[in-house]
């Protein structure tokens, strides 16, 4: 079988193969978590992430990896032999396991208990370094914290560094990351961009839009700061809520989908414009919460960012991207259009 390691990956999620090799894992919260294979335990540490699920951390020993990387190590194979492996039972109907999953990662799990957070700080002196970070505005940094979307923390308890944390009231999700741009380190060497702890199917702000018939939905902390900026821009707070999803693959929980339709003291659904990433996986999610969203009762319009270009000559993916673009770009009509013409 001839198959690149995305496809194996697709037809092999970590959560199969640690079925078929006989890891017994199941919700714990938000993630799946379980005894790791790697070395005993009497409590189970071994995390897959909802957010993350084609990885798997363990946070007893420091195990971090995909399916590659397992496969190696519980069968002592190099990366060639763990693919052509991987790639054969991809493609064997034989090892469907016994007992299938009765949740996969992209369903919601049940909202129970909010994550434990650090001391959080709305600090301004913290606004100009984001900022800088991010190629946005202070007023844009700003206004996100003063909706209560952006705080400063020192994260992770084993080796604290200054981070941003984006969250919302409700605090039942956040993702953290580092302010100088760097990533979290593992004891094994893993790296990972950002940390997410809570319910990632939680869309941030998805219970703050009260009395705001407009809403912008993005994906990632990122994005929803630069939403912000762009509403700073162009003065335009008042009717419009931001809300964003941490993941393309995350599809919406029914508890958040709930706030997007018609309500007793709101008859009328939202009127939601997805500014989504210009990739494979941002056109799939900006589908799949199109469908979603309309069924709740919102009407739904998505906007594309397809041939604008970066002032180094890249293409604009995201509105962070955008952001990133001199104003007269932001300026042209199309793009304040986005902003201001919710008459769909």
């Amino acid at each position: 079988m001839q198959s690149s390691c995305e496809e194996i990956k697709r037809c092999l999620p970590m959560l199969r193969l640690l079925e078929f090799d006989g890891v017994e894992i199941a919700w714990s919260g938000p993630n799946f978590v379980g005894l790791c294979p790697f070395h005993n335990e009497r409590a189970g540490s071994f995390t897959v992430h909802a957010a993350t699920p084609e990885h798997a951390h363990c946070y007893g020993c420091g195990w971090h990896g995909d399916i590659f990387d397992y496969w190696q190590a519980r069968r002592n194979l190099d990366f060639l032999g763990a693919k052509s492996a991987l790639a054969e039972l991809a493609g064997n109907p034989v090892i469907e396991p016994k007992r299938f999953l009765a949740v996969e990662c992209n369903d919601r799990p049940k909202l129970s208990k909010k994550p434990e957070l650090p001391p959080l700080l709305a600090n301004r002196a913290e606004f100009a370094k984001l900022a800088k970070l991010r190629g946005l505005s202070e007023a844009g940094i700003a206004l996100a914290a003063a909706h209560g979307r952006v705080l400063f923390c020192d994260w992770p308890s084993f080796n604290p560094s200054p981070c941003w944390m984006v969250t919302d009231a409700g605090r039942w999700v956040a993702q953290f990351r580092r302010l100088d741009g760097k990533f979290f380190k593992f004891r094994d060497g893993q790296k990972l961009k950002a940390w997410t702890k809570g319910s990632p199917t939680w869309p941030l702000g998805a219970a703050e839009m009260k009395g705001k018939p407009c809403v912008l939905l993005v994906e990632g902390g990122a994005d929803m700061l630069a939403a912000y900026h762009f509403l700073a821009h162009f003065d335009c707070d008042g009717n419009i809520a931001v809300v964003s999803i941490l993941g393309s693959s995350m599809r919406n929980c029914d508890e958040a989908l709930a706030f997007f339709g018609p309500r007793d003291e709101e008859p009328v659904g939202k009127k939601v414009r997805i500014l989504m990433d210009q990739d494979e996986a941002g056109l799939a999610a900006a589908a799949r919460w199109t469908e979603q969203l309309t069924i709740a009762g919102a009407a739904v319009e998505t906007f594309s960012l397809v041939d604008l270009t970066q002032p180094d000559g890249s293409a604009v993916i995201d509105l962070n991207d955008l952001a990133r673009c001199p104003r007269e770009v932001w300026e042209e009509s199309e793009i304040r259009a986005a902003f201001f013409d919710f008459d769909f």
